[in-house]
């Protein structure tokens, strides 16, 4: 792959993955703030929110998971939120970024979780969204879901998932590979947020 200067640049390595997680809590005022309780401006709540040409999760394409019973195991796991009439609802985006051997971008995959919560409870899962960014000319993606599943609410933690399929493709060289990038978000009745995913 060194000798191949042009070819480097656009397959991918494995170990050049990251993982960014941005996030939002809406108030009952209609407010949007951050984890630190800040608001937040117009330009990163937008970073947040899903553009309008996200994959929006249709309910008949959705699996339903059993309902889970793990809690977050923090004290006082019902703090502000059982003081909020209804709960409050929180936005969590995580974004893949795939690079090359040199470090470019090949895609970025987005996907976002609604979810309400509140007395140690998540209430609701409300949208769920996924979409790609920042493709090069080798990105194909297929247009179907492999995995869209969220586990049954009410429930002391809830996990939604999605994964796709990628190839990557080359016209002088044909198609090289293969990726699943997959993101899973696991919520707790605190309002506790996990993350994990892969695009190998």
């Amino acid at each position: 792959m060194k000798r191949n200067p042009e070819l480097a640049k656009i397959v991918r390595d494995p170990s050049r993955t990251e993982t960014t997680v941005e996030e939002a809590i809406i108030n009952d005022d209609g407010k949007a703030v951050g984890a630190d309780g800040k608001p937040l401006t117009a330009k990163q709540l937008a970073d947040i929110m899903p553009p309008a040409g996200a994959t929006l999760s249709k309910p008949d394409e959705e699996t339903i998971t059993p309902e889970e019973t793990e809690a977050d195991g923090s004290k006082g796991a019902t703090f502000a939120a059982a003081a909020v009439k209804g709960g409050k609802w929180k936005m969590t985006h995580v974004t893949h970024t795939h690079r090359s051997y040199l470090g470019s971008v090949i895609f970025k995959y987005h996907t976002y979780a609604e979810f309400n919560y509140g007395s140690g409870k998540v209430r609701a899962w409300g949208s769920r969204y996924d979409n790609f960014t920042n493709e090069q000319d080798v990105v194909d993606v297929d247009n179907r879901l492999l995995t869209n599943a969220k586990s049954r609410v009410p429930a002391s933690s809830a996990t939604s998932m999605m994964k796709r399929k990628v190839q990557l493709c080359v016209a002088k060289y044909g198609c090289y590979a293969t990726l699943y990038p997959w993101a899973r978000t696991k919520v707790y009745g605190s309002g506790k947020t996990k993350y994990d995913g892969s695009g190998a």
